[in-house]
């Protein structure tokens, strides 16, 4: 048997598939007298079967990309991921309040405090003041005061926005 010209019956049996198999790879490699070079047609069949064709990887990839949007789409219904447009838009809504916030504390805080010569009653009345704003943007009434380390509850927190006794504080004039 000459292995670099094997007819279509001898390469089919090197290879053990139908002879009907090897004639419908029409990308099999062939002589220019239509027989098989043995050595070349055994290459192509290890690749055939160990890399599978593009059609193979193409599915394989579908399939991935399927399975994938099924997870997601199940991790965005148990609240695991969110939409990256209604997070941004949630963030800026939210440093936008926060901006608003900040920027009204010294005309508010100025004319209630411009009297008050007790630094203490002015960082309460501050730290009051910013508690109230956390709060409002979302806090929880159990916060940490990372100036003392000490838990500030809302009792704490109303607690420190009244004066203390014979302090001087100015309301402004209506």
């Amino acid at each position: 048997m000459n292995l670099a010209a094997l007819n279509q019956t001898q390469a089919a049996a090197l290879l053990s598939v139908a002879p009907r198999t090897l004639r419908d790879w029409i990308d099999a490699p062939r002589n220019g007298d239509g027989t098989y070079p043995g050595p070349a047609l055994v290459a192509y069949y290890v690749g055939k079967l160990g890399g599978g064709s593009e059609y193979d990887t193409q599915r394989e990839r579908l399939a991935a990309a399927q399975a994938e949007k099924v997870e997601a789409e199940n991790a965005v219904r148990r609240g695991e991921l969110a939409e990256l447009g209604s997070v941004a838009a949630e963030w800026s809504a939210l440093i936008h309040a926060c901006r608003a916030k900040l920027l009204s504390m010294p005309s508010k805080l100025g004319p209630q405090l411009i009297h008050v010569a007790d630094p203490t009653v002015i960082a309460a009345r501050i730290r009051a003041e910013v508690y109230a704003a956390l709060v409002e943007l979302g806090g929880t009434d159990d916060d940490t005061d990372t100036d003392t380390g000490t838990e500030t509850t809302a009792r704490n927190r109303r607690r420190a926005r009244a004066p203390r006794a014979g302090a001087q504080v100015v309301e402004p004039a209506a």
